[in-house]
């Protein structure tokens, strides 16, 4: 297969490591509005498999030239090129995958799914860490019981650093945290207010008890569309030192978009704030972070609760993915970060199983849908990639 990853930050870095030692992809395409980014993908790839692109997805001629040549493209840049990358996809029949999901295009993207399936396509939605791995798992957990109550996502990280550094882009963290979160709540989605409803929730070690806020996420949409067996209950609350942050600074007003005046000038905080944040490390910066001691370690947490009956009994079902450090992944893909090494190998991950066939049905779906084989592969190769995942049932 040959694949186009557009956008090449972190996440794409990763993935086209990954593919370009997978025996099932003839070649990879680093494509990049920045044409140094496309270059550096290359090289971190290391193979001759990978070459480098300039490619402005904003543009359609040239969109539609570099998917002439491919069989699959992936979003792997800002999810506001979704929609028109899933239509681009469709018009040269190559498949489409993407990495997290912009909000408002999730249902104009599943709407183009007969139109995928009729020519056999297949458009993975939101295939990173979260969402993408916790989809799988909270399906796993559906398929387990008789009935399904509730689904919570919990999801905690942490930065051990002596200087600012950031993990990912201010602007798409602050599109996030500023977003009232979703909830399916009652059988129907609806919004809460940014940084509410805090609980302490109990992680595993390293982190323990910690407090988390609901946070904007794709999965209480889509597993409210696709998900059944009487879900009422979709929430995701993450912690962590950034939430904490960006939660002061909403309090503060310097998530505000209209202008400020200062003295003689006027400023918009938004702009402000993502001016002076640290932009995200580059696969060329993390080791030497690393080894200056500037960065430390970070780490992440996923848990996965899906709660229901079997057999007329209550149970909860609780899928914790826990880890890799930035420390380790070093050992694996030299310049990944914990985040991106997570959310580039569920991408690539993905994408190696549609080179082999292994994913079914055609259409456009989000992970929870997959049928119950590609699943378990799925679940099997990030094991195999140094990801431990654990299960424990309650009643």
């Amino acid at each position: 297969m040959r694949v186009l990853i557009l956008g090449c930050g972190a996440q794409g870095s990763v993935m086209a490591h990954y593919l370009a030692r997978s025996e099932a992809i003839d070649h990879v395409v680093c494509a990049d509005v920045s044409l140094q980014r496309a270059e550096a993908a290359k090289r971190a790839a290391g193979s001759r498999k990978a070459r480098a692109a300039a490619l402005d997805a904003s543009k359609p001629k040239a969109l539609a030239a570099a998917l002439g040549s491919v069989d699959l493209v992936v979003n792997a840049a800002h999810p506001r090129f979704n929609v028109p990358l899933t239509r681009a996809a469709l018009r040269a029949g190559v498949h489409y995958q993407d990495l997290a999901a912009d909000y408002r295009g999730i249902r104009a993207q599943v709407a183009l799914s007969k139109a995928f399936a009729k020519k056999g396509l297949v458009g993975l939605l939101q295939c990173g860490g979260s969402p993408g791995v916790t989809n799988v798992l909270a399906r796993e957990g559906v398929e387990a019981l008789d009935t399904v109550h509730a689904i919570r996502l919990r999801l905690v990280s942490k930065l051990e650093a002596r200087k600012p550094v950031a993990l990912w882009s201010a602007e798409v963290a602050l599109e996030d945290m500023e977003e009232p979160p979703a909830v399916f709540r009652d059988g129907r989605a609806q919004r809460v207010p940014p940084f509410s409803e805090e609980e302490v929730f109990d992680f595993p070690e390293p982190f323990g008890p910690r407090p988390v806020l609901q946070h904007m996420h794709e999965e209480p949409i889509t597993f409210g569309m696709f998900l059944g067996k009487g879900l009422r209950h979709v929430d995701l609350k993450m912690g962590g030192h950034h939430v904490y942050q960006m939660k002061e600074a909403m309090s503060l007003g310097l998530l505000g978009r209209e202008p400020v005046r200062v003295g003689k000038v006027s400023v918009v905080p938004r702009d402000l704030l993502i001016a002076l944040s640290p932009p995200a490390m580059t696969p060329a910066e993390v080791p030497r972070l690393l080894a200056r001691g500037d960065v430390i370690d970070a780490t992440g947490c996923h848990v996965v609760e899906v709660e229901g009956t079997r057999a007329g009994s209550r149970r909860v079902l609780r899928y914790t993915a826990l880890g890799p450090s930035l420390r380790e992944v070093q050992a694996w893909i030299p310049g990944s970060t914990n985040m991106s090494f997570k959310v580039g190998m569920s991408a690539a991950i993905m994408v190696e199983m549609l080179a082999r066939g292994q994913v079914a049905p055609s259409g456009v779906y989000p992970p929870e849908c997959l049928e119950a084989e590609p699943r378990e592969l799925f679940l099997e190769r990030l094991r195999a990639n140094h990801f431990p995942l654990e299960v424990r049932e309650t009643t």
